[in-house]
């Protein structure tokens, strides 16, 4: 029975040979197919190109297709709209975040996707307080003994 199990494993024996120059192959062809699909798509880019277009672009738009094909326009629009909030605050050079943030979708956005924690900062509380003057009081009397 062992003789048989390292039969199999045994790359040179007759169906393990059979079975890996056969993934080989498939994974040759593949390559191939890939690299003639390839050329095609150079030479469709370089023929957009030729009448004026801008095949980067064209590629940017494909992509995006394929984004919504996976994921739903619906999240790729929310996706857009959250790119364009940052985008406008990375812009805004200087004014406040009120007038950033025009319409309801903006803000709609923001407290769906932004950790409350960057909305508003908020006071800490009274517990919080105690537990941060206890801290220091430990360290200061740690400091002061030595």
């Amino acid at each position: 029975m062992d003789d048989d199990l390292s039969g199999r494993r045994d790359p040179s024996s007759g169906h393990s040979k059979d079975l890996l120059l056969g993934h080989i192959r498939a994974v040759r062809d593949l390559r191939d197919q890939r690299r003639d699909i390839n050329a095609d798509i150079a030479a469709r880019k370089k023929e957009a190109r030729d009448q004026g277009f801008d095949s980067t672009k064209i590629e940017e738009v494909v992509r995006w297709m394929e984004k919504c094909d996976k994921h739903g326009r619906e999240t790729m629009d929310e996706a857009e709209a959250l790119y364009e909030m940052y985008r406008a605050v990375v812009d805004a050079r200087g004014e406040d975040f009120d007038s950033i943030m025009a319409d309801a979708r903006d803000r709609a956005l923001l407290k769906i996707f932004a950790p409350e924690d960057q909305l508003a900062p908020q006071a800490p509380t009274r517990k919080q307080r105690a537990v941060t003057d206890a801290m220091a009081a430990a360290h200061m009397s740690r400091m002061a003994r030595g």
